[in-house]
Order: structure tokens, then sequence, then C-alpha cells
């Protein structure tokens, strides 16, 4: 039972169009804001925005705004100060290629300068949701983070390997354009969030095992050695377990929590303490697959979970904001192609 009611709407976005998401199709689709304007982006780089006030009438008038982006495939968008950073990949007969890219904010044209060109034959799948999340480092305005997915190999071991780009997060100086490995051992990093004393991460494991970690440099996080979740191909057999079971016996970095069973966990931001009196130093974690939005609290030192709590929304939760005006909650519901605002019921 809930300690006080909340009121979710639902607004569809009649424009989005659908796209390949994991098994099933989807409307898939990331949010920013900027200016009191809520930015969107969808997976093929359509980019438009409405005024968040503009929000509450009965039709939605979004404004498209024009860009030179080239990328095939959108994995993230992320704003810092007036500038927007999106991640995706470029797919050629050939190669696939993951991109992240520049522009300052206009809301009649971006023009994008790109960053860097990342390649890979073995973590950069073709058309999957995989690898490119974005985010501040620890509020440096010339760092950013971005996450790499693991290899598709059975083995996996160069997700543990400096040689290889795959399964790691990246540092990359967005002046010189130059990157190093920062973490490594990471499987499939579906959400960031970073301030200047912090960065956690949220990753999908294989059959159950979705995590939430505590990002440190230099640091190795097991993958694919140690994980609380199982092959799919073992189901539920009392067969010999594929992954080891303790992180820190072998060298790893344990997660902070671990979901068993899986809730095909995404997004991770803090709420601002203005949302409620009852939510204080709260983040929200949002999930795929579970429908789900979940309130956590964390300890002090970020190394174990107080609490979570479970609120049910309905639909696969791909990306959170929170507007601290308006204090509301906005979700992109790709299932169903819908907006999701949550709020406190007056």
């Amino acid at each position: 039972m809930f300690l006080f009611s909340f009121l979710t709407s639902f607004l569809n976005l009649d424009f989005l169009n659908l796209n390949r998401c994991y098994e099933r199709n989807c409307y898939t689709f990331y949010l920013e804001q900027h200016q009191n304007n809520l930015i969107l982006t969808d997976r093929f780089g359509v980019f438009k925005y409405i005024n968040f006030n503009e929000l509450n009438k009965v039709k939605l008038n979004f404004q498209s705004i024009k860009s030179n982006l080239k990328l095939d495939t959108i994995l993230d968008t992320f704003i810092i100060d007036d500038h927007i950073y999106v991640s995706g990949k470029k797919i050629t007969n050939d190669e696939v290629v993951l991109s992240v890219v520049k522009a300052k904010i206009d809301y009649e044209e971006l023009n994008f300068e790109n960053l860097i060109n990342l390649k890979s034959t073995q973590c950069f799948f073709r058309h999957s949701i995989h690898s490119g999340k974005i985010q501040s480092y620890k509020n440096y305005r010339n760092k950013i983070i971005l996450s790499i997915n693991s290899s598709a190999d059975n083995e996996g071991m160069e997700n543990l390997s400096s040689d290889s780009i795959c399964g790691k997060i990246l540092l990359i100086n967005v002046e010189n354009k130059n990157y190093e490995i920062y973490s490594n051992g990471h499987r499939n990093i579906i959400g960031l969030y970073s301030d200047e004393n912090i960065i956690l991460a949220t990753e999908h494991g294989p059959f159950a095992g979705d995590e939430i970690n505590n990002i440190k440099q230099g640091l190795s996080y097991g993958w694919p050695v140690a994980s609380y979740g199982e092959k799919y191909s073992r189901g539920q057999s009392n067969e010999s377990p594929n992954y080891k079971k303790n992180h820190k016996k072998f060298g790893f970095e344990e997660p902070i929590f671990s979901f068993i069973p899986a809730i095909g966990i995404s997004e991770i931001i803090k709420l601002p303490n203005n949302f409620s009196e009852m939510w204080q130093d709260n983040f929200l974690v949002a999930s795929l697959n579970g429908k789900h939005l979940y309130r956590v609290r964390f300890d002090d030192n970020f190394e174990k979970i107080i609490y979570h709590e479970k609120i049910f929304i309905g639909d696969r939760i791909r990306d959170i904001i929170y507007n601290f005006d308006s204090k509301k909650i906005y979700m992109s519901l790709e299932q169903g192609g819908d907006l999701g605002i949550l709020s406190l019921s007056k």
C-alpha cells in the first residue's frame, strides 16, 4: 500500500514510427529537457519539442527540429548546458560503426559535429538497442562517459581485456576526442547516472541477475565470469551454475543489488526532494519487461539498497526524466508509444 496517491496519465504520441526492439515492435524514444521544453528524439533521429506547460492541452502541438544527423539507429541522447549529445549506429553491408555526435541546441536546426567513431565486429549488434548510454563525467563539462555492451561471443572474455572496447565504460574527452577505458566486465548497461560524487549503472543480466552497480575507475564488474543470473538455455534445471555466484571472491566488484528474477532494468535518475516530503534522497529505476517504476533508497556509501518500492506503470519504460518546476515524472513508454506522466494527486 502506498503512503500517498498518484495520478498517472498517458499522452499518445501518434507521430512515432515503429521500430524493432528485442523480440517485438516498439515505439522507442528518448527524453531530455532544456529551457522548460521537453525534447523528444525517436529511434530514427527525428527531433521534436514542446513546452512542458502545453502538455496539459487536449491537442498536443509538438514542433519539429531540423538536423543534419546521419545515423541509422539512435541509442541515447543527453544534454549538457546548451549542447545535445547523441549516440547511434551507422549500418552498412560491411560494418556497424557506433558514433557520438554533438550539437549546440537550436530549435530551428541542429548542426551536429562528430566526436568519435568506434568499430567492433564483436559487440555492435546491427539493430539492437545496446551500447551508447551517455552521461557527463562527474559534472565535468569536457568529459562524458559512454557504455559499450558485451560481446556476443559465448566466452566473451574480451569484456575483461584492455585490448577490446566490448563490455566497457569509456571516458571520452570531448575537446581532443580521445578516450580511455574507465571500467570493464559489463554485460549491457541500459541506464547511467553521474554526479560529482557517484556513477551508477543499471545493467541487464542474462536470465535473471539484472544489476545496479557503483562504477569506479579501473575496476571490473565480472561479466562473463560472475553473475547472479544464468544462461537462458539452462532454464530451471538443477545443473551446475554457468557463472560464479560471488563477484568479490574472484576479484570483481559486487553489485549494489541484483534483481532475481530480472526486471528488464532500464534508466536510473536521482529524484529531487521537492517531489514529496515522503520521498527524500530517492532514486527512480525504470524497467522494460517488468513494466514497473522502482523507487529506491541507497545507503550513504552506495553499498546497499535500504528499500525499493514497485509502482506499476503497465508499459515498457525506456527513459525517465523529472521536471523540477512541474514536479512531475515523465516516462517514454515504448510499447504503446505514450508519454507517461506521474504526479501526486491533489
